[in-house]
């Protein structure tokens, strides 16, 4: 029965590791979808947080941004980007209420050097996201 039991504690414990690394988001795959002339910058990745996060990055004037979203399937479907200025002024999003849809990207071209911030909403049941940071001039 002791036996039965470690064998069964095993399989439980290999099945889960399993099932958490084919969850995980690739930053390598949303990488991938940048378009060319953009350069990498960063990229946030965010696994079952909850519902919501903010991060921050300072944008340069005449510079054009792109931020790509990738779930675990490599889509954005259920993942909402929002772009603020440092007055916290919203700018561009990545969901369009009026059609309920989510596009995988946003871009922005900068038109002053500053604070900008990015809030991230995904549906709780999501089990990840990334996403990407590029720039071009």
């Amino acid at each position: 029965m002791n036996t039965i039991f470690k064998i069964g504690t095993l399989v439980v414990f290999l099945w889960t590791s399993t099932q958490m690394v084919n969850a995980q988001c690739k930053p390598d795959e949303c990488i991938s979808k940048m378009g060319n002339g953009y350069t990498f910058l960063k990229t946030y990745q965010m696994e079952k947080i909850g519902n919501e996060m903010e991060q921050s990055y300072v944008f340069s004037k005449e510079t054009n941004y792109m931020l790509i979203l990738c779930d675990k399937d490599g889509g954005a479907k259920n993942v909402e980007v929002t772009l603020f200025d440092a007055s916290r002024k919203m700018l561009a999003s990545n969901y369009d209420k009026k059609n309920n849809k989510y596009y995988p990207a946003i871009a922005y071209n900068c038109k002053s050097t500053g604070m900008y911030y990015l809030k991230f909403n995904f549906n709780p049941e999501s089990e990840c996201c990334v996403s990407v940071l590029a720039f071009k001039r």
